[in-house]
């Protein structure tokens, strides 16, 4: 009988596109007998958290409902993964089924500084400082935290590093809304690597910076959380009608694919304004959540630090046959559980 051989080929969306396995065996030729079997998994990141953004523990595949482009599909597993110190005791303590080792964090923290002709905006700004420097100061060690500002154009004020301290003294209403040069690019991770000056001196809006941001993160792997204190994003047409052109999808994609959700504070001072629907849509697009900070600031952050200590990574077997581009909804069967989750995702290439 015919000896028969069998190669796995495992592909992974990971927010973004496929991975294949590395090794010598993907390069070895095949039998005339040879049999291919191509295994794909959606791998995703989903935050389920509670009403005050704490971690909702122990859910398993049964506990969640998916649809990748309108189509249920399977859980086929479920992991756990903290990204601090505190979430991974309190699942050991539990012992809530598997979960990872910490991760560490990278965190992307920017001001949208442009308050003219809305003074508002900067006493809003000036309210949001402190909250913003004690949240920096707070981070675990292992965690990477980038400093960057949008006024006129955008800038990058720090590259990733672990030193909290250095990025916490960087904010401060007067600090921020002075231009910087740009810090050369250094060890590890790096923003200041993938970011061209020129294209950030010319980002004519806040979606193309939020574009070139995305852009500059795709190269680093991981998943990243986009800390986003501002007041707008998309513009006013006829009347009061806000509307977003391709530069807000060109963001969504780059965001997407960069594994990048978007957690917006509303730095005004407002019960409701116009713009602040197309922060609502970046966050809810790219798996974060908006908040405003007004009223309860203290809520807010403390919300913030709690939703982004830890996520779920779900695998997926995807439909038969997708689109190049699909959406990703999922839905968590307890109630009372917030889903937090990047909608649209990219299959990139076939393998």
């Amino acid at each position: 009988m015919a000896e028969r051989s069998t190669r796995w080929f495992v592909a992974l969306i990971v927010a973004g596109g496929f991975l294949t396995p590395h090794g010598s065996s993907a390069q070895e030729p095949e039998t005339p007998f040879g049999t291919v079997v191509e295994v794909r998994r959606i791998v995703t990141e989903v935050r389920a958290v509670d009403s005050d953004g704490s971690p909702v523990l122990g859910l398993g595949p049964d506990d969640f409902t998916v649809k990748v482009g309108g189509k249920v599909v399977e859980v086929e597993s479920v992991l756990w993964v903290p990204t601090t110190d505190k979430a991974a005791a309190e699942a050991e303590a539990r012992s809530d089924g598997p979960i990872r080792t910490p991760e560490e964090r990278l965190i992307v923290v920017v001001f949208q500084t442009d308050y003219r002709p809305n003074a508002y905006r900067l006493a809003g700004l000036v309210r949001m400082a402190p909250h913003a420097k004690e949240f920096v100061e707070n981070l675990g060690p292992g965690d990477r935290v980038a400093l960057l500002s949008y006024g006129s154009h955008l800038q990058l004020r720090a590259d990733f590093t672990d030193d909290h301290q250095a990025i916490a003294d960087m904010i401060s209403t007067t600090k921020v809304l002075k231009d910087v040069e740009m810090p050369r690019a250094g060890h590890g991770p790096s923003l200041a690597e993938n970011l061209d000056p020129d294209d950030a001196r010319r980002a004519a809006t806040m979606a193309r910076a939020l574009e070139l941001i995305g852009e500059a993160l795709q190269p680093i792997p991981g998943p990243k959380s986009l800390v986003f204190f501002g007041f707008a994003l998309g513009s006013y047409t006829a009347g009061t009608r806000i509307t977003h052109d391709d530069s807000y999808r060109l963001a969504m994609e780059a965001l997407t694919n960069a594994r990048t959700s978007v957690f917006s504070l509303d730095i005004t001072d407002a019960d409701y304004h116009s713009l602040e629907l197309g922060m609502e849509t970046v966050s809810r697009d790219t798996g974060g959540f908006y908040v405003k900070t007004h009223i309860f600031p203290d809520f807010a952050m403390k919300k913030l630090a709690r939703v982004i200590s830890s996520y779920y990574e779900l695998s997926l077997i995807p439909p038969p046959k997708h689109k190049k581009r699909y959406t990703i909804k999922v839905k968590v069967k307890r109630p009372g559980v917030d889903v937090y989750v990047r909608q649209d995702h990219s299959s990139g290439i076939m393998f």
